[in-house]
């Protein structure tokens, strides 16, 4: 059986949550004792920062006294540990109490400590996790039509030259072309920008517009937010 003596040792905790990492309980496949013994050494903080160790915490404290009673193994509760500083309202010796204190209402307040301390420690790590994304910045899309002089305008020269406009912010995208009259087609072109580097979309028009070998008018045919 895996000792864990230097309890709540830093060490300790950590080869203790390492070792839950791939196993259930302390010794075997079955609680036993030795998991109440154990959970009792452990500080309230370190259920919440050590993700395996809450896992198993919870488990073991979802068995009713009288189930804990039957666990195997001998009867052995190690003094429970409080961390410096720490809550004074927790003591893991009233978690895993034994049966003279047990009822309904104080298996229920044992149950929502428990639940609580998880889940200020889920909602840490939700916070942590959001805090690590990079915030996405505001896009829209929009789609210019952009019309030739007559049906003689290469489109294909027209596209590849509205493509070659550099615009910082400024991303291209699908484009096609349509049908107008006459025998006449116009280019569709989706264009999607940062809201904060092109704030406006006479910027890319005025640019379009000075491709005047090819276009005769561009117009905004649908603007998106993204």
């Amino acid at each position: 059986m895996v000792k864990f003596d230097n309890l709540p040792a830093k060490d300790g905790l950590v080869a203790l949550d390492s070792y839950l990492m791939s196993a259930s309980y302390v010794d075997g496949a079955e609680p036993t004792k030795e998991d109440i013994a154990v959970a009792k050494q452990i500080p309230e903080a370190s259920i919440e920062e050590y993700e395996n160790i809450a896992r198993w915490f919870k488990h073991i404290l979802s068995f009713s006294a009288e189930e804990r009673s039957r666990f195997p193994g001998d009867d052995a509760p190690a003094a429970a540990a409080k961390e410096e500083g720490g809550d004074d309202e927790f003591d893991a010796d009233d978690l895993f109490g034994d049966d003279d204190d047990e009822d309904e209402e104080a298996y229920k307040l044992q149950q929502a400590r428990a639940e609580a301390a998880l889940k200020a420690k889920e909602e840490r790590d939700a916070a942590k996790a959001a805090s690590g994304k990079k915030k996405e910045e505001p896009k829209s899309q929009i789609i210019f039509d952009i019309k030739p002089w007559d049906d003689e305008t290469n489109l294909d020269e027209m596209e590849k030259s509205v493509r070659e406009i550099d615009i910082d912010g400024a991303t291209w995208g699908a484009a096609k072309k349509v049908a107008i009259g006459y025998g006449i087609q116009k280019i569709q072109i989706i264009c999607t920008i940062l809201d904060n580097k092109v704030p406006s979309t006479e910027i890319i028009e005025e640019r379009i517009v000075e491709l005047e070998d090819y276009v005769q008018s561009v117009d905004v045919a649908a603007f998106n937010k993204l």
